[in-house]
């Protein structure tokens, strides 16, 4: 699984879509030394290598302050997924637990409200469709905005990907020509171009949302292979789920596309299923994570 904290080395927040339904990642290791050892194979100076390490430490000890308060989260699952869910998945078949003893609160995912609290967030509004009026899933209008995008290798979707992520994350940390840090956590999404089903992705991209500071004029990227893109609003249909699925992600993120579609499609919508977009936010302790399955009208 992608471990955030330890991959960006930023921030206890820190947010980002899930790589692959397929394939695990764990950028920067688990501890310091492994997290400077790759930062030195990205030719990182060592000023600026010393910077993210004291950012990282300082990232592990709110951390640590934090996991107490994380624990006491009152937050109701339907406040935390941001809909209902429907009956007809309240059944074994779609993994639901009756027997309340074996259930866990570990599992309820951690609300927008306070993940946007921590760091900034793409802008969100209602898409129209009338919450309350549907079960399954969220639907949510993104506002138009300036990503910092670059495209993934899908042949080589491993080494691909963690190429793409360094290009982004180097642009983030000033490769660009305005010499730029933008932020020290960002918000990430990733777009998956399906073929036939989930299982066959045909293209991808990772995209960093550009922090307010920097959206009317966003810096340069001086890598050729990252570009600033200006998003059009897109209306978003999303299920969420939490806990650390770490030993069975690629078989829930599969289960909850399909969940996805039919719930959709309970509720008469039908957005472009050859686009599935993946959102997820990770930190060490119980009810601490949030991953989203996602598909929009265009994307």
């Amino acid at each position: 699984m992608l471990k955030l904290l330890a991959f960006f080395g930023l921030s206890t927040y820190v947010a980002s879509l899930t790589p692959s339904p397929f394939v695990d990642f764990n950028f920067g290791g688990s501890s310091e030394s492994e997290f400077k050892s790759q930062l030195r194979e990205q030719q990182f100076s060592e000023e600026k290598i010393s910077q993210l390490v004291e950012e990282f430490r300082e990232g592990q000890n709110e951390l640590y302050m934090d996991l107490e308060a994380e624990q006491e989260n009152s937050v109701s699952w339907q406040e935390a997924r941001g809909y209902a869910e429907c009956a007809f998945f309240k059944t074994p078949k779609y993994g639901y637990v009756e027997d309340k003893k074996l259930c866990t609160g570990c599992l309820k995912p951690k609300s927008m409200a306070e993940i946007c609290a921590a760091f900034q967030c793409p802008i969100f509004i209602n898409s129209g469709v009338p919450p309350g009026e549907n079960c399954g899933f969220v639907a949510r209008q993104m506002l138009g905005a300036n990503w910092a995008v670059t495209n993934i290798d899908v042949s080589d979707l491993e080494n691909g990907y963690e190429a793409a992520f360094w290009r982004l994350y180097k642009y983030l940390n000033g490769a660009n020509k305005q010499g730029k840090r933008l932020a020290s956590s960002v918000y990430m999404v990733n777009k998956w171009s399906l073929g036939d089903h989930i299982g066959k992705v045909e293209g991808a991209q990772m995209a960093f949302f550009i922090p307010s500071p920097y959206q009317d004029s966003p810096p340069t990227p001086t890598e050729k292979q990252v570009d600033v893109e200006t998003w059009s609003p897109l209306n978003t249909y999303s299920r969420t789920f939490g806990g650390d699925r770490t030993a069975q992600r690629n078989d829930v993120i599969k289960n909850q596309y399909r969940m996805l579609q039919r719930a959709l499609g309970e509720g008469g919508v039908s957005p472009n299923k050859k686009m599935l977009l993946t959102f997820e936010y990770v930190k060490p302790g119980c009810g601490s994570q949030r991953s989203e399955v996602i598909l929009a009208d265009h994307a």
